[in-house]
């Protein structure tokens, strides 16, 4: 039995071996040494009598065997998470903890204050989030709740809808003042448009048409708060989602251009696992969230 159950702990530590490729970001994720960690592998192999891994000096790669255990494996460690999130949620009460993530725009610009409105309902959930881009496996994470904006939620976990939005073009008063507000996407070739580097295609929709203008503008950022910052600062012309601009353009600071084109309309869903679907926390959280998006006329 204690062979057996020294056999389960190597196997969840060779497990996160695989999943990084390198005995010292396991290390550094578990807490332990990598000299134990090393040591515990190769005793897995020694217990199964095969190469699981093929170590280099500059790297570790997984053999066919290696990758069958890390199949196993990965069953093993989803499971046990599966179990803790289960026991850990209750099912009568509003309380403990919810793991979120969500993109960083929205974070900033919506979940935090339903997040603290929620909060002066139900004091005693306390939330932990985390702010990222992409659609990371929830089981590997250990997420409650993700909010992602994507096309294709993933099969395997619950997937609810929660918003559509589209993005604005905008720019400070004193920058349309400078050089006229555009009339056609055509115009914007001869502004100072800046984008995200890996995503410069700005995608317009009117009455069935489509049109893709590029923007090369003198800067671009893979980050939208330092976008409308520059874009506030007057230095030219931004494409942004529309829950960072309702404030700005309402007050005055920025100022919309081609109202009359669908701009990159974009889809936002919850997406948890299936084994806490029915979890009382999880479930009053997302129906909060849900009804504050129609509260504030932004679910579609």
């Amino acid at each position: 039995m204690n062979k057996n159950h020294k056999k389960l702990e190597r196997l969840l530590l060779f497990y996160e071996v695989a999943q990084h490729l390198s005995f010292s970001k396991a290390a550094d994720k578990l807490g332990i040494s990598r000299s134990y960690l090393s040591q515990q592998v190769r005793q897995l192999e020694q217990d199964f009598n095969t190469q699981l891994l093929i170590r280099t000096t500059r790297s570790v790669r997984l053999t066919r065997e290696g990758s069958r255990v890390q199949q196993q494996a990965k069953t093993m460690h989803h499971g046990l998470l599966d179990l803790e999130r289960d026991l850990e949620h209750s099912y009568e009460d509003v309380a403990g903890v919810l793991r979120l993530t969500a993109p960083v725009a929205f974070a900033d610009a919506i979940l935090y204050d339903v997040c603290s409105e929620f909060n002066q309902q139900y004091p005693e959930i306390r939330f932990d989030i985390e702010v990222g881009h992409h659609l990371e496996d929830l089981h590997e994470r250990n997420f409650d709740l993700a909010i992602r904006v994507t096309e294709n939620p993933p099969q395997n976990m619950v997937a609810r809808h929660l918003m559509s939005y589209c993005h604005w073009v905008v720019a400070s008063p004193d920058y349309w003042l400078k050089h006229s507000l555009p009339q056609h996407p055509n115009d914007l070739k001869a502004l100072n448009c800046m984008a995200f580097p890996n995503w410069r295609g700005w995608r317009f929709q009117k009455e069935g048409q489509e049109l893709v203008i590029e923007a090369n503008g003198r800067f671009a950022v893979n980050e939208n708060g330092i976008l409308l910052k520059a874009a506030l600062a007057g230095d030219g012309v931004i494409r942004v989602p529309e829950h960072l601009l309702w404030d700005h353009v309402n007050q005055g600071r920025l100022q919309r251009a081609l109202t009359d084109y669908q701009v990159e309309k974009r889809q936002v869903w919850m997406i948890y696992p299936p084994k806490i679907e029915h979890s009382t926390r999880l479930l009053t959280f997302v129906s909060f969230l849900r009804q504050q998006m129609v509260d504030r006329e932004i679910a579609t």
